[in-house]
């Protein structure tokens, strides 16, 4: 028994061995392949404890810092709360969920109004137009959505009839009736529609509202095209109805007919050989009336 039990642990000892020789080598291989791990580094980032909705003002307890992958640190951000919130706390432009880190373009600057005029650019002016059921998509346009506006109107025609035409494209809403934001994303009909545009675009829309009717299209949020103007007349409402293809008539031309070749055709035999040949009918002369008196 005792031989045995020391055979045993001999055994152990081997395989022991050779796992740890095993273990060692795989370590080894893995440096050299793949080389010493580098460290990731990280910078503080400031975010939102909460979701923050548009005309909040901020406050230290809505936001903090967390450590951030350098990498991946978005453009715009803060890196301590005490920046953001300075001397006067800003107001809160664009929604910011929670979590999501603070940057420059969602928030206004120090001090600044709540409200809509905060989110109103340098060079951009907020505009109200009025809008029902019909021409307002029916309360689906809401605040943060993009438009296009028609304009119906026979001002400026010589014949003086209506045309549409594209006003403006890809306008920005602000809000619809005393809403600015779309919290409830639900549709409602409402009777004002607040546009961002420029002076100059304002000045189109207020002489459009007094020459016609203004009509507003509602975008898909990824679209940005400008589309070319295509005024729409009344004949572009015709349908179109091909002309009838008519079939010239075919003339029929009649051919005159062969003359017939008088004379009958002989075939003359002459040992082996054969020999056509065409000779003249000679028709009889006709009879004299003497000649027919005699016959009688």
């Amino acid at each position: 028994m005792q031989a045995r039990a020391l055979i045993m642990l001999a055994i152990a000892l081997i395989m022991g061995g050779v796992a740890v020789y095993l273990v060692n080598t795989l370590i080894s291989r893995d440096k050299e392949v793949g080389g010493e791990l580098q460290p990731v580094g990280l910078r503080p980032v400031v975010v939102a404890v909460t979701d923050l909705d548009v005309g909040t003002r901020l406050d230290k307890v809505m936001l903090k810092a967390i450590d951030w992958p350098e990498a991946s640190i978005p453009e715009g951000h803060f890196s301590n709360v005490e920046t953001v919130i300075g001397e006067e706390p800003p107001v809160v432009l664009k929604e910011i969920r929670k979590g999501e880190p603070v940057l420059q373009y969602k928030v206004s600057e120090h001090g600044a109004r709540g409200g809509l005029t905060s989110r109103i650019p340098v060079d951009k002016r907020a505009m109200i137009i009025a809008v029902n059921e019909v021409n307002g998509v029916a309360g689906f346009v809401l605040p943060g959505d993009r438009v296009d506006i028609m304009l119906t109107s026979s001002a400026g025609r010589a014949d003086h009839k209506p045309v549409t035409r594209t006003l403006l494209q890809n306008i920005e809403v602000l809000g619809v009736d005393q809403i600015d934001t779309n919290k409830d994303g639900e549709p409602k009909v409402v009777n004002a529609v607040t546009l961002l545009v420029t002076p100059r675009e304002g000045k189109k829309l207020t002489l459009a509202q007094t020459v016609g009717a203004l009509n507003l299209m509602l975008r898909n949020e990824g679209d940005v095209a400008i589309a070319r103007d295509n005024v729409i007349t009344l004949s572009s409402l015709r349908t179109y109805v091909p002309r009838p293809v008519v079939k010239s008539a075919k003339k029929v031309v009649k051919r005159s007919p062969r003359p017939r070749r008088s004379g009958s055709t002989v075939r003359i035999i002459r040992g082996l050989s054969i020999d056509k040949q065409r000779v003249k009918n000679l028709s009889a002369p006709a009879a004299s009336p003497e000649a027919v008196k005699k016959a009688q």
